[in-house]
C-alpha cells in the first residue's frame, strides 16, 4: 500500500515592516510564505506551489495575495524565498537510486561477460529457456570445448524471480548433464538468454 498526499509548510515568516491599511498600524505587517508539496510515505517529492499571506501583528488581519493591497502584493517578488531542497528530497533520492541501480546493472553485465569467458565449476547461470520461463544452470564439468550443466528442477515466469530459486531451491538440480559449447553460450548471451552468472 502506497501512502501519498500533499502537505503545506511555512518556509518564511517575514518580519513586520509594512503598514496595515486596515488598522493603520505602522510596520505591523509581515509576509509569510508557505510551500505546498506532494509526498509519498511523508517524504516530500516535489513542491508545486508557493503561497503568500500577509499578517498584521496588531489587528491580526491575514490576507491572501489576491486580497492584499496592490502595493503590498508588489513587494512579494522581492521577499519570496527560494524553496528549500528538502522539499525535493524524494526526487533527489529517486535520482540517486536510479544511478546506483544503473551502476549495479553495468557491473553485473561486466561480471557476467567476464565469467562467461573464464568459466569455473560451480558457476550458476540464470537462463531464459525456449518456453519463455527462467531457471538456473549449474556448471558441473568441462568436456573438450563444451561445458556440462545440471539444470535446476524449478523454473519461474520472470528473470526477477530467479532469486526465489537461488534462495529456496539452491540444491535442487537434476542429475542429467546438458552440454553446451562455448559457441552455444555466446549465442545465448548475444540473444539475451543468459541473464547473469553468479559465482560463490
Amino acid at each position: 500500500m502506497i501512502i501519498f498526499g500533499t502537505g503545506k509548510r511555512l518556509i518564511r515568516a517575514g518580519k513586520p515592516k509594512f503598514d496595515c491599511t486596515y488598522c493603520g498600524s505602522e510596520q505591523s505587517v509581515g509576509l509569510h510564505f508557505y510551500v505546498r508539496y506532494f509526498h509519498i510515505f511523508w517524504i516530500p517529492m516535489f513542491s508545486y506551489r508557493t503561497e503568500s499571506l500577509s499578517h498584521c501583528t496588531h489587528c491580526r488581519q491575514t490576507l491572501s495575495r489576491k486580497e492584499m493591497p496592490l502595493s503590498l502584493a508588489q513587494s512579494i517578488p522581492g521577499e519570496k524565498p527560494s524553496i528549500p531542497w528538502k522539499y525535493f528530497s524524494g526526487l533527489l533520492l529517486g535520482v540517486i537510486l536510479i544511478v546506483f541501480i544503473s551502476i549495479a546493472i553495468v557491473n553485473e553485465d561486466r561480471q557476467t561477460a567476464n565469467y562467461l569467458q573464464r568459466p569455473q565449476v560451480g558457476d550458476v547461470y540464470g537462463i531464459k529457456q525456449s518456453n519463455g520461463f527462467y531457471t538456473l544452470y549449474l556448471l558441473s564439468q568441462f568436456k573438450g570445448d563444451s561445458l556440462g550443466f545440471r539444470v535446476n528442477d524449478y523454473e519461474v515466469p520472470g528473470a526477477s524471480k530467479l532469486s526465489v530459486i537461488r534462495r529456496h531451491h539452491a540444491k535442487d538440480y537434476g542429475k542429467s548433464i546438458v552440454f553446451l559449447s562455448k559457441t552455444d553460450l555466446n549465442e545465448l548471451m548475444k540473444n539475451n538468454h543468459i541473464i547473469n552468472i553468479r559465482r560463490d
